[in-house]
Parts: structure tokens; sequence; C-alpha cells
């Protein structure tokens, strides 16, 4: 499977987005709407990223939630069946450094969650939808895990008449 990466299709929904995004830091946003018509507007986390934050930190890996501990809500999410895993993040720009590791930790983190191995976890299905505040460019990346990943770091390089073209146009 190939990753696919799709720019500027999809928008953080409101009062997904940290008010002040720190350089060298990724934000986990919400990417659930409520279910309830209670009037309630506050963008809902999937219960599969509430430990993530906790479980990067201890991994040396600077991650957060974007929304205060105090209006953070989840939707519960009763079915373990992995056939997408979505993930949203915030950062000040793509080329992090972070990034890779905040969806490896992911990955990581799900797969001891549900039993599988690492390398089974990498297969299954995953889309990470990313928001770079320095540019407000949206970005979303699906396929596997390990291909999501890959296309990550491809992202990650500079353009190539940025990277003195020594290269024979391969990035």
């Amino acid at each position: 499977m190939t990753a696919r990466i799709t720019e500027g299709v999809w928008s953080p929904l409101p009062g997904a987005m940290p008010e002040n995004v720190q350089p060298d830091k990724v934000y986990v946003i919400p990417t659930r709407k409520p279910q309830d018509d209670a009037g309630n507007e506050i963008p809902r986390y999937t219960d599969n990223v509430r430990y993530l934050p906790k479980e990067a930190r201890a991994a040396g890996v600077p991650v957060e939630f974007a929304t205060p501990a105090s209006t953070r809500k989840y939707l519960q999410e009763f079915s373990i069946d992995p056939e997408m895993w979505t993930l949203g993040l915030a950062l000040l720009t793509i080329t992090s450094d972070w990034l890779v590791f905040t969806v490896e930790q992911f990955i990581n983190t799900r797969a001891k969650a549900q039993g599988w191995t690492d390398e089974n976890a990498r297969e299954l299905p995953l889309k990470v939808s990313i928001a770079e505040t320095s540019t407000s460019r949206n970005i979303e990346i699906e396929g596997s895990g390990a291909d999501v990943i890959e296309a990550l770091r491809v992202l990650q390089l500079p353009p190539f008449d940025q990277c003195g073209g020594g290269h024979g146009g391969q990035r």
C-alpha cells in the first residue's frame, strides 16, 4: 500500500487548535464533532489518543493536548476494529523533529493497548491530519502506518531547489 497525501481539503474543527503554538511541540487536536445537539460545540477526542501525550512525554517526545484539561472531552468509541485509526496533530511546522516520533508513538501505544506487535500495527490503516500553523497548511496522509511514517519523512525534506540540487533529482 502507498500513502495518499492530500493538502488543503480538511480543516481543524472550531475550538480544536491550541491558543499558542510553541516551536518544537506537537499538539494532539480533537477530530470529532459532538454527537449531541445540546448546543455543545466542543470538539471531541477519540478515546484512542487519551494516553498518547503522557506516553510520548515519557519517551522524551514533547506532545501535549491542544485543549486544556478543563475543556477536554472524549468520544467513547466502543469498537476495537482497526479499520481506520485517525490522529489529528497541530504544530508550528511540518519539519518538526518530533512529528514522525509522535506518529510512531501513537502506533506503538495502540499496539500495546490492543495486544498487537508493533509490526502488525504498522500495517493497519491510519489517517493523520496535520495542521501546520506557521503556514495555515493542512495535510492529510492515509495509508498503512508504515507508509504514513515514510510519507512524513519525505514531506519533511526541503524542496529540491533548497537542498543544493546535488543529489541527482531524488529526495
